[in-house]
């Protein structure tokens, strides 16, 4: 991605990152494609994503778990639309607010420090809901579904990328996989996820799995951890680094063995 092309400059991100973060990130994404996710996605995901879902300046957005607001940014600057990012750490909300207001989006962006589960947003609000890679992190994904639900309009759409899983009955890997990013992550396979929107009340429209570019995303994560394990350490503790390399190593075996996928998921409210 270049930077001029969409007239965003995410240096300041960069920046704000912590040296052995910035050292993950260079070796995932380089400058090019970094644009503030803590995930799997890249911009092309982003472009497929605006394409696939009509976004255009008309819309409403809300993104659910909006974290750095890179991706928010990106997609308000390719639309022109309005995107309202809901994010639960407090230092997201700050390095969003600030990127937005150097990129001069803070017109088309609003970000809100508060929990999905209980949104401060009207009914019928938003044109379309996004999430890109932060579903596991909910425990009650009903729940959530439920209040995406309530704050879309009509015919509203409900699009996420997640990460789906057939998890064996083994508890080596359950606990190999119990935390990423230090957060407690709760799986949930493709059919959960079927049954979960139908509860809420959703259509679901259209299911694309991932698997290529998926498996590339997780083992350059396990690369990064692997290359920089010492500057990382120094940071996040010997213990945390050595778990986030075998939770990557178990995860790019799930990915491998058909285990786990990354799933975009496009569902719509019913009238």
């Amino acid at each position: 991605m270049n930077e001029k092309q969409i007239g965003v400059d995410y240096s300041e991100l960069h920046k704000l990152d912590s040296p052995a973060n910035r050292l993950i990130r260079e070796s995932i994404w380089g400058k090019e494609d970094d644009i503030g996710q803590q995930s799997f996605i890249t911009p092309s995901y982003l472009d497929e994503l605006i394409h696939r879902l009509r976004i255009n300046n008309d819309g409403y957005v809300l993104d659910v778990g909006s974290g750095a607001g890179g991706p928010a940014i990106y997609i308000a600057s390719k639309t022109g639309c309005r995107v309202f990012g809901i994010e639960i750490n407090d230092v997201g909300v700050e390095v969003s607010k600030k990127l937005a207001n150097k990129s001069g989006l803070q017109e088309n962006t609003e970000f809100f420090l508060g929990d999905a589960m209980n949104m401060p947003y009207e009914e019928n609000s938003f044109d379309l809901a996004i999430s890109l890679n932060v579903m596991n992190v909910f425990k009650d994904k009903t729940g959530l579904f439920k209040e995406v639900y309530r704050v879309l309009k009509p015919s509203g759409k409900w699009a996420f990328l997640s990460g789906t899983f057939d998890m064996p009955d083994d508890d080596e890997i359950r606990r190999k996989m119990a935390r990423g990013y230090f957060i407690p992550q709760y799986y949930d396979s493709l059919n959960d996820y079927r049954r979960k929107l139908e509860l809420a009340g959703f259509i679901i429209e259209e299911i694309t799995e991932y698997v290529s570019d998926f498996w590339v995303q997780v083992r350059k994560w396990g690369d990064a951890y692997k290359k920089h394990s010492v500057e990382i350490a120094k940071e996040q503790g010997e213990e945390n680094t050595q778990y986030h390399i075998e939770y990557f190593d178990t995860y790019l075996k799930l990915v491998e063995d058909g285990k786990a996928a990354n799933h975009f998921i496009i569902s719509e409210k019913s009238e």
